[in-house]
């Protein structure tokens, strides 16, 4: 038998060795992460998240408060998705009314509470900013929350230990001159990995840790500084 036809079989069995090995210390790495305890430290990880890995929040604030923040996105559905095009002129009309014409994107997008304000920020495909619309008290005080279920971004299924990642979502509605306007708010800020962190389980798994915390508790302050938003 040719030898080189071996290879293809020692690559599966080195691979799923590899898989067997990470999965138990994936398993291990999540003993040593206390979720409550870090929900503690709020205030500290709100700060250190926003410094380290966050700061283009702070320069596109331009020197206003950030009081809370989290990741956010455009709803979508099976039925919106295929149904696109449509749904991005109904959202576009309703924020022409502002000013601002918000395209239905696949990239990052951020909420930035700040006083009695809400900014929502979209960027572009390389993390500049793209939009940045203003919703301020008149229309958060006429909006409404709703919980939203499992952010599933991409068509497909989700296996039961992926959907633990995956942020859980309220849509909040905001009446834009008789037209809604829906956008979603993530329990969680978005985490990409840093290619060195890769096989450093701990790190990635307390940075998950912290921007769970930092995300989870947008929709608490809001609802305390906006009583109307609470669920009903």
């Amino acid at each position: 038998m040719n030898p080189l036809f071996l290879i293809p079989v020692v690559l599966v069995i080195a691979g799923i060795i590899f898989m067997v090995i990470m999965n138990k210390k994936h398993a291990a790495a999540k003993t040593e992460i206390d979720l409550d305890l870090e929900r503690t430290k709020y205030d500290l990880h709100k700060e250190e998240v926003l410094k380290q890995d966050f700061l283009q929040l702070k320069q596109w604030m331009k020197g206003k408060s950030i009081d809370a923040y989290t990741s956010g996105s455009v709803p979508q559905t099976k039925a919106n998705k295929v149904q696109e095009v449509v749904s991005d002129g109904l959202k576009n009309v309703a924020l022409s009314a502002v000013g601002v014409k918000l395209q239905r994107v696949e990239t990052e997008c951020f909420w930035v509470l700040s006083g009695n304000d809400l900014h929502f920020f979209s960027t572009d495909a390389v993390g500049e900013l793209d939009e940045h619309v203003i919703f301020d008290n008149f229309r958060i005080e006429d909006a409404k929350l709703e919980y939203g279920g499992i952010l599933k971004s991409q068509l497909g299924l989700y296996s039961k230990s992926s959907e633990e990642y995956l942020p859980k979502t309220h849509i909040i509605t905001f009446n834009i001159e008789g037209s809604p306007l829906a956008l979603e708010i993530h329990d969680r800020l978005h985490y990409v990995p840093d290619p060195t962190d890769l096989l450093n389980l701990n790190k990635q798994l307390l940075t998950r840790a912290k921007y769970q915390v930092v995300g989870e508790n947008f929709v608490k302050v809001l609802q305390n500084k906006f009583p109307n938003l609470q669920l009903a």
